[in-house]
C-alpha cells in the first residue's frame, strides 16, 4: 500500500533507510549504497510504498541534502589547497571531460546507432558527476588526504563546466533541427547566466554569512545560521533559475577562506547531517526507474560502459599529464563515476528546450537509466578509489566500529 502522508513517509524513510545502510555494512558495502537500494525497493518499480507523488512532496529534503553537501565541498576548497592543486585539478577536469564526451559520442553514434543530436547531447551530459554520494562515502569512512582534497576540487569544477557543455550541445542541436538556423542567443545565454549568476550569488551569500558568523559563538547557534543560509541560497537559486549546488559551493568556499578564526566552521554541519543524508539517499533510490533501464537496455548499456571508460581513462591521462601521484592517476576516475543530482537538473533543461519531442523523451529515458545504475554502483566505486589511494583504512575502521557517518 502506497504511503501518501509526508510525515509518515519521512519516518518510514528514516527507519528503513537506516536499516538498509546497516545491512549494507554487514556485506561490506558503503551505507549510502544501502540507503539507495532500500529506496529502490520502496519505489514504484517494486513495492510502491513511496509513490511518485510523495517523492515530489519531499523534494525540499532532497534540495537540503544536496545543498548541504555543496556547502561542505566549498568549505574544503581553501586558498592554500587551490594554490597547491589548482593546476592539477584544472588539467584533470578538462581532459576527463573531453575524453568522456569523445568516447560516449563514438559509442552512441557508431555502436548504438543513435543520431547525431542524441549522441552529442548525451555525450555532454555524461560528464556530470554527483557530489552527494562521493561526500557521503568520504564522511562515512572519515577519508582524509591529498587524493580526497583533489577529488572534491575536480568534482566542483567538473559540474560547473558540464553545465556549459550541455548548453553548447543543445544550441548546436537546435540549429541542426531548424535546418541550419543560426543559434538562438538564449540557447547559449541560459547556461552562461546559470553559471555566472550562481557564482555571483554564492559570493554575495558567502560574504554575508561570514559577517554573520563573526557574531555567533555557540556551536549549535552557528549550525542554525549556516543551515538558514543553505536553505535561503537554495530558495534564491530556484527563484532566479540558478544552480543551488553551485551557489552553496561558492558560498562555502568564500566562508572557508574569509572566516579566519575558524576555517573549518562548516564542518559543524556534521552534527546534523546523518538523518538528512539517510532520507536524501533513500529518496534518491525511490526516484530510480527500473522500467527505463529495461526498455532501453542496449543503448543504456553502451552509454553506461562508455561513460565509465571515458571517466577512468580521462582522469588517468589528465593526472598523468599533470604529473600527480600514481594513486591519483589510478583511482581518480573510479571516484568520478557517481551520477545523480546534477543529471536530473540537466534532464529538466533538455525537456524545457525540446518540449514534447521524441528526442527529449529518449534522452530522459537513457539518462535516467544511467542514473539508476550509477546511483547504486557509484558509492562502491568511490570507496574502492579512496581505499586504493590510501585515504581510508577500511579494515581498521571495521575493527574500531567507526562505520557510521560522522555525527
Amino acid at each position: 500500500m502506497a504511503i501518501t502522508d509526508p510525515v509518515m513517509g519521512v519516518g518510514l524513510l528514516l527507519l528503513l533507510g537506516y536499516l538498509g545502510g546497516q545491512l549494507a555494512k554487514k556485506i561490506k558495502l558503503p551505507a549510502v549504497a544501502g540507503y539507495c537500494l532500500m529506496g529502490f525497493l520502496l519505489s514504484p518499480s517494486f513495492l510502491n510504498l513511496i509513490p511518485e507523488t510523495l517523492n515530489l512532496e519531499l523534494e525540499p529534503i532532497k534540495v537540503l541534502g544536496l545543498s548541504m553537501i555543496a556547502m561542505i565541498i566549498g568549505g574544503e576548497l581553501r586558498y592554500e589547497t587551490i594554490k597547491k592543486m589548482g593546476k592539477s585539478i584544472t588539467i584533470i577536469t578538462f581532459i576527463q571531460i573531453f575524453t568522456t564526451i569523445f568516447i560516449v559520442f563514438i559509442g552512441l553514434f557508431y555502436l548504438a546507432g543513435k543520431d547525431l543530436s542524441i549522441s552529442l547531447i548525451l555525450a555532454a551530459m555524461a560528464t556530470a558527476t554527483a557530489p552527494a554520494a562521493t561526500v557521503a562515502v568520504m564522511k562515512e569512512y572519515k577519508a582524509k588526504g591529498k587524493f580526497s582534497t583533489m577529488l572534491l576540487g575536480v568534482i566542483a569544477l567538473d559540474d560547473a563546466v558540464c553545465i556549459m557543455f550541455v548548453g553548447l550541445s543543445i544550441a548546436l542541436v537546435k540549429g541542426w533541427i531548424e535546418m541550419g538556423a543560426a543559434f538562438e542567443v538564449m540557447d547559449l545565454a541560459y547556461p552562461a547566466v546559470e553559471l555566472f549568476g550562481s557564482i555571483i550569488l554564492g559570493i554575495v551569500s558567502g560574504l554575508v554569512l561570514t559577517f554573520c558568523l563573526k557574531y555567533v559563538k555557540e556551536r549549535m547557534e552557528t549550525i542554525v545560521i549556516i543551515l538558514a543560509f543553505v536553505l535561503i541560497n537554495s530558495g534564491l537559486a530556484y527563484q532566479f533559475h540558478l544552480s543551488s549546488l553551485l551557489v552553496n559551493l561558492v558560498a562555502g568556499t568564500v566562508v572557508a577562506n574569509l572566516f579566519i578564526s575558524n576555517t573549518h566552521v562548516l564542518n559543524y554541519l556534521d552534527d546534523i547531517d546523518l538523518p538528512v543524508f539517510v532520507i536524501f539517499f533513500t529518496l534518491a533510490g525511490a526516484s530510480l526507474h527500473l522500467e527505463y533501464l529495461i526498455a532501453n537496455w542496449f543503448v543504456a548499456l553502451i552509454y553506461i560502459i562508455t561513460r565509465g571508460i571515458g571517466k577512468i581513462l580521462g582522469c588517468y591521462y589528465g593526472a598523468k599529464i599533470a604529473k600527480t601521484d600514481y594513486a591519483v592517476q589510478k583511482y581518480m576516475g573510479w571516484a568520478m563515476l557517481p551520477k545523480a543530482g546534477v543529471s536530473i537538473g540537466l534532464i529538466l533543461f533538455v525537456q524545457s528546450r525540446f518540449p514534447g519531442t521524441e528526442l527529449a523523451a529518449l534522452i530522459t529515458a537513457i539518462e535516467l537509466s544511467a542514473v539508476t545504475f550509477y546511483e547504486i554502483t557509484g558509492p562502491i566505486a568511490t570507496r574502492y578509489a579512496l581505499a586504493g589511494a590510501g585515504d581510508i583504512k577500511i579494515e581498521q575502521l571495521a575493527k574500531d566500529g567507526h562505520q557510521d557517518l560522522d555525527a
